[in-house]
């Protein structure tokens, strides 16, 4: 793995984030000494397991196991642009003030890295950092907080996610898609996501608005559709190709296809998304059929 090297030695700044609704805040906090060598240093390890080990392309459909070190994916896969903006604004936020610190929930702290506001690399961690420090977990960083004494900052030796200009490194695949893939933000775009399936498949539009619903409602739907929506397959899918592989894996096309179109509702939303995600495999001994609520690729 060949990565351009960011500066962790030169500028870098010490961010925080929290969200309202579907719209993200930021802020920088001033920090110096023990606080930045050390989340200096663990971005040096973070960079290290990437630069050493071995990952894989990041597929929302996929699992990432003990064996996969990271997981490699393109910006576009942030689906939470407003917080990634946030993020990004570095050096240029507003700095934090106690009442930030106290009041708000906060969803990550980052390490953002660079000068050139076009070429940042961030360490993003979720999780809030005055909430570990209340709760004594790691050793508590206080005395070289520049503007701000109290409440207390706690920071543990892990990101979840590196973000590079034109490339997203994922440590921690739980972590990541609960800050860029399941937020309000990302929500509100489910809508957008039924059309763009319906605009492949032949959908009615009471399955639109099924699958419109349930996508706000479960993060198994989503990963689903949104790994059928990028699949090389979906734009050969006919009719007749759906009838025959429903009747090659035990299914019932009389009931999953009405008059041309694929129905997805309270009874079949499992059997169709379970089929056009390929999730449906046969035992190759017992020939019984089986379904995976998830799957991890070698």
């Amino acid at each position: 793995m060949t990565l351009t090297e960011p500066n962790l030695d030169g500028p870098a700044t010490l961010v925080i984030a929290w969200r309202l609704g579907r719209n993200a805040h930021g802020r920088a906090i001033k920090a110096g000494g023990d606080v930045m060598s050390s989340l200096r240093r663990y971005a040096s390890v973070a960079l290290d397991k990437v630069r050493s080990a071995e990952g894989r392309r990041y597929d929302p459909n996929d699992e990432q196991d003990e064996e996969c070190a990271y997981l490699e994916t393109e910006r576009e896969e942030l689906l939470d642009t407003a917080l990634l903006e946030k993020i990004l604004q570095g050096a240029s936020l507003q700095q934090a003030t106690d009442d930030d610190l106290r009041k708000r929930s906060l969803a990550l702290y980052a390490l953002v890295v660079g000068d050139d506001p076009n070429r940042l690399t961030a360490f993003v961690r979720k999780g809030n950092p005055v909430q570990l420090a209340k709760k004594n977990l790691v050793t508590v960083f206080d005395q070289t907080l520049v503007r701000i004494e109290r409440p207390l900052l706690a920071f543990d030796q892990f990101y979840d996610v590196i973000i590079y200009p034109n490339k997203v490194y994922v440590l921690n695949q739980k972590n990541f898609e609960a800050l860029f893939k399941e937020s309000e933000a990302v929500l509100a775009k489910t809508s957008e996501w039924a059309s763009s399936l319906s605009q492949a498949l032949p959908l009615s539009d009471q399955s639109v608005e099924w699958v419109a619903k349930r996508l706000r409602e479960t993060s198994v739907m989503r990963r689903r559709v949104q790994s059928i929506l990028k699949s090389d397959y979906l734009r050969h899918l006919t009719p007749d190709t759906l009838r025959a592989k429903m009747q090659e894996r035990g299914l019932d096309p009389q009931e999953l296809i009405e008059d041309g179109n694929l129905v997805i509702n309270k009874e079949t939303e499992k059997d169709v998304l379970l089929l056009l995600n390929e999730d449906l495999w046969t035992g190759d001994f017992s020939g019984e059929q089986y379904a995976a609520s998830r799957k991890a690729k070698r």
